[in-house]
């Protein structure tokens, strides 16, 4: 059975566990065959381990519901989600392709450049699974000429259409991001580095939106109060896993995060400011405010 069946009967699975809540093994099965997707009883339960053992997805199965849930499933779940529906699309326009026709015809994405770069996640992904140094030679957008790094990578992570690679600078152990689409190029050095503490970059950004963390930078109790369409649009697509429904009342609907507090935070923040406000704390608050009077003094000269 071909790789995308497998892929599509994952996405299957976790899309009923998602939607479904406690889905029982039959109505897994009927489902999943309902949707055009042949699948046998022991297949499934084949593919469950699978997900449990070789992906990581802490699968369980509930007696008492008689169903199967996943245990901690906002610290893995919505990007392991995300990685199987877009291979899905991905085989999706292949085929589209396969048959003469053109992209262009019924996709037109945001920005081409959001693809340059995408190349180097396969080489990137194996150098941080192998513990290895990759040397980069990069242009910043800023500058003229390109320069070279070394660097010890610990994590690839996406935001607003672009992608980064984040690790230790080996001859001073600085912790920087670099994007992939000013990668000139890369080469696997082959040289093996022991990391530094649990994996700390990937702690360090556990509590950050963007890419840009100050190590030590705790994260803050955020508040922040909408209107019940820009409430209804973050339920929908939350500004982050930390996301919660505090109170929601006449008309408006309040959230809280815990984040530490960055500029694309607060640039996050401003993009909502006619239908959102921050409560607390009162300093980030007060930023805002800040930036606002100053989009103002901008916008009158």
């Amino acid at each position: 059975m071909s790789y995308q069946a497998k892929i599509k009967r994952y996405l299957q699975i976790l899309q009923l566990i998602e939607k479904s809540k406690y889905p029982s093994t039959a109505e897994m099965l009927n489902s999943i065959n309902d949707s055009g997707i042949k699948v046998s009883d022991r297949q499934l339960k084949r593919d469950i381990e699978s997900l449990r053992y070789e992906f990581g997805l802490d699968i369980q199965y509930s007696i008492g519901r008689n169903g199967y849930y996943i245990q901690n499933e906002e610290l893995t779940f919505p990007y392991f989600l995300k990685l199987l529906e877009f291979s899905q699309n991905i085989d999706l326009l292949t085929s589209y392709l396969k048959d003469g026709s053109t992209i262009a015809d019924i996709i037109e994405f945001e920005d081409y450049n959001s693809f340059k770069g995408l190349q180097y996640i396969r080489d990137i992904a194996c150098c941080i699974q192998n513990s290895t140094e990759i040397k980069l030679e990069y242009k910043r957008f800023d500058a003229e000429v390109t320069k070279s790094y070394r660097l010890q990578p610990y994590l690839l992570r996406e935001y607003m259409n672009r992608w980064y690679v984040i690790g230790h600078l080996a001859e001073t152990n600085e912790i920087r991001t670099f994007g992939l689409d000013r990668i000139i190029d890369l080469q696997d050095l082959g040289t093996k580095f022991k990391r530094v503490g649990n994996n700390d970059v990937v702690a360090l950004f556990q509590n950050v939106v963007g890419i840009n963390a100050c190590e030590g930078a705790a994260p803050e109790e955020i508040e922040l109060v909408c209107n019940s369409y820009m409430g209804n649009l973050l339920k929908t697509l939350p500004l982050h896993v930390s996301q919660r429904v505090v109170n929601q009342q006449d008309g408006e609907i309040t959230f809280s995060y815990r984040l530490v507090i960055n500029l694309e935070l607060k640039q996050r923040f401003l993009m909502m400011a006619t239908q959102a406000r921050i409560t607390k704390p009162l300093r980030l608050k007060e930023e805002i405010l800040a930036m606002i009077e100053e989009a103002q003094k901008f916008y009158v000269k």
